[in-house]
This record gives C-alpha cells, structure tokens and sequence, in this order.
C-alpha cells in the first residue's frame, strides 16, 4: 500500500461495512467542527482514528466545546490522512447519511450560534420508524433518525419543511390516530434528503402509545444518541 498524506481506498476494496471501532469522544471547537463538515458531500473529517483501516464504521460522540452539546455521528471512514503538518492534522473522512448526516448537520446548527432544540432534553434513541407527515406542503413518508418522549428528526425525500410549520404525524402501526406536530429545526434545503425536527403535542391515546413506543425502544437496546 502507498503511504501518502491522504490516503483513499483503491476502486472496489471498500466494504459496505467493516468492523466497527470502539466508541470516541471528540470535544471540538465551533470553528474546528466546521473546518471539517463538508454539508454539499456529507462528509466529516476528524482529528482522531487516523491509523484506523479504511472501511471501518466509526461511532464518534462530538461535543461542540463551549456550548454543552453533543450528538453521535456513525459512518464509514472514506479517507484517511496518515500523516499531518504544520497545517494540517492526522484523522479520517466519514461518509455520511441517514442517521449520520442528520446528526453532523444538527451539531453544525450548535457550531453556528443557529438555534436548536433539546439543548436539555430527553434521551433521544436512533430507531427508523416510517411516519406519514401531513400539512401545507402535502403529504409524505419520512423515516424517524432518532426519538424521545416528547419529540423526533426526520428524514425523506420530497417537499421542504419550515421552521414554525405545523404537521400532522401519524401511522397506524405504531400509534393509532395521528398527532399534531410543529417543525422545530429544518435541515439545509439544498440537500436532496430533507431533515426536521418535530415537537409533538402529545394527547389521548396516540401520546400515550408514542411514548410506550420509545420506552419499548429503549429496553430493547435502541443507542442512545
């Protein structure tokens, strides 16, 4: 293999997945983080791993230092810069999606001053559960990145949602009668795969099997992110 400053698979040897590395924490400053997120290609470079195989699966939990926030990214690392500089550092590119990118565009929110929900909140698990969201700009599947007891981020492909827009959230196999929701963060609407956050407003029967769906969730092993 030829030793280079950043080193990237040779075509076809990348598995789908590899082994999973230990669980790292990483305290990065604001301007750090975001010297590192690439939105456009959802990809994250990390001072950390750099001697770790290309194809692994990382699970990293980022703190953005100066703010007492924190999420898990997950993601295969795509690149790997083995030696560093005066400029630049040893670490690893992750490619990012689904959970991943919903996670590495939420801390780039906290890194940007932006507001974000939950700064104290309830545990959050990373469970896909698919949702028919319903409002203003239509009706659609999307797909649950992670949930607590009082809310959830979503994904999907489709219609761009607003911060403030209320929705209507529901499926029958999960929680009977729908339940109304308002957008409390929405992802970067350039991304062909949309995020959100939802606040739900919790009443009667549908509140009370969402949150014995995340309780269920939990004792099952669910990770927390």
């Amino acid at each position: 293999m030829v030793v280079s400053a950043l080193e990237y698979p040779e075509p076809g040897i990348l598995p789908a997945r590899a082994n999973e590395t230990p669980a790292t924490i990483l305290n990065l400053w604001p301007e750090e983080y975001l010297e590192g997120w690439d939105a456009p290609a959802s990809r994250l470079f990390l001072p950390a791993l750099a001697e770790t195989p290309l194809g692994t699966h990382a699970v990293v939990r980022i703190a953005i230092r100066g703010t007492g926030i924190a999420a898990t990214v997950t993601g295969p690392i795509v690149a790997a810069r083995r030696i560093g500089g005066q400029a630049l550092v040893p670490g690893v590119f992750l490619g990012l999606e689904g959970r991943g990118a919903a996670a590495a565009a939420y801390l780039e929110r906290v890194a940007k001053g932006q507001p974000v929900d939950w700064n104290e909140r309830d545990p959050r698990y990373a469970v896909a559960w698919r949702l028919v969201i319903t409002g203003g700009r239509g009706r659609f599947w999307a797909t649950t990145v992670n949930v607590s007891q009082d809310g959830c981020s979503v994904t999907w492909p489709g219609p761009t949602l607003a911060v403030g827009d209320e929705v209507r959230v529901g499926t029958s196999n999960l929680f009977g009668p729908s339940m109304l929701a308002s957008v409390c963060w929405s992802g970067d609407p350039q991304r062909a795969a949309r995020s959100a956050g939802l606040r739900l407003l919790l009443k009667g029967r549908a509140g009370r099997k969402w949150r014995s769906a995340v309780e269920h969730a939990a004792l099952g092993g669910a990770p927390l992110v």
